[in-house]
């Protein structure tokens, strides 16, 4: 029992000094502060990299998405939560219908915030939550800002369906990517979800890419209807760009958000 808490003790810690780095730590760096053996520490970080605690790049080591799943449950906002709320207030305020703001991890989207429609009739989500990116228009938004290569090596050819209307084909997929680069948003038809459509935009810091989007059921809007979302997605997007890069939610040595500020507080 006592070994077992001591590694509990450990991998907390290693947790808290990647939280207090702010940049990426190499292996070397975390063994000459945490005075942890080198073996200890190489089966430490596996354990909290195979839980996404911890997150590994060439760059060294970060804080992981995990991490802020399970931050989730905390009430204080976060710094990346916190710019982010009072947008998606005004977002909400002007139009009634779900709103939803998150980051790109991997090939999925992760739900940062949300505010649910005012509606009886509404789609209702929970924060913390993943789904593909490919078959979300938020996530749709995000992947476009990265190129096909970055594409073609994070998907499969043939992709897991969520709907009888995902698209599957990662070919198709990056098609469509190219119409979103052009137009400078995405859309989906209940690809994710049966009965709903979306429209979504996305915003980028260094590697990290986030997106706001609007969610509509098909009683009250089709495809063709949600570029009337536009004018104010742009609205929101174009602050979330000067807020995150004239305050401290910049950090030039890797990621735009440090994920640390992600997680600390929620």
């Amino acid at each position: 029992m006592v070994a077992s808490n001591n590694s509990v003790k450990k991998a907390l810690g290693l947790l808290q000094l990647l939280a207090g780095a702010h940049r990426p730590l190499r292996f070397t760096d975390m063994q000459a502060a945490s005075g942890i053996p080198k073996g200890t520490l190489h089966s430490l970080l596996a354990s909290l990299e195979e839980a996404d605690f911890v997150a590994r790049s060439t760059a060294g080591y970060e804080i992981g998405v995990g991490a802020f799943q399970v931050g989730t449950a905390v009430r204080a906002p976060a710094s990346l939560r916190g710019a982010a709320s009072p947008l998606l207030d005004q977002l909400f305020e002007e139009h009634g219908e779900a709103c939803h703001f998150g980051m790109l991890h991997g090939g999925d989207v992760v739900y940062i915030d949300r505010r649910d429609s005012s509606h009886a009739l509404r789609y209702t989500s929970r924060i913390g939550t993943r789904k593909p990116a490919y078959a979300t228009a938020l996530g749709k938004a995000m992947l476009a800002l990265h190129s096909d290569s970055y594409i073609e090596n994070l998907y499969p050819a043939r992709l897991p369906a969520l709907t009888p209307r995902t698209i599957t084909s990662r070919t198709a997929i990056l098609s469509i990517l190219q119409e979103v680069r052009r137009q400078g948003f995405a859309t989906e038809s209940e690809e994710s979800t049966p009965g709903v459509c979306c429209i979504g935009m996305a915003g980028r810091l260094n590697d990290l890419v986030y997106g706001v989007s609007i969610t509509v059921p098909v009683q009250r809007a089709q495809p063709e209807d949600l570029p009337a979302f536009l004018p104010s997605l742009e609205k929101i997007v174009a602050k979330l760009d000067r807020t995150l890069t004239t305050t401290d939610y910049f950090d030039p040595a890797g990621l735009g958000v440090r994920e640390s500020d992600v997680v600390a507080g929620w």
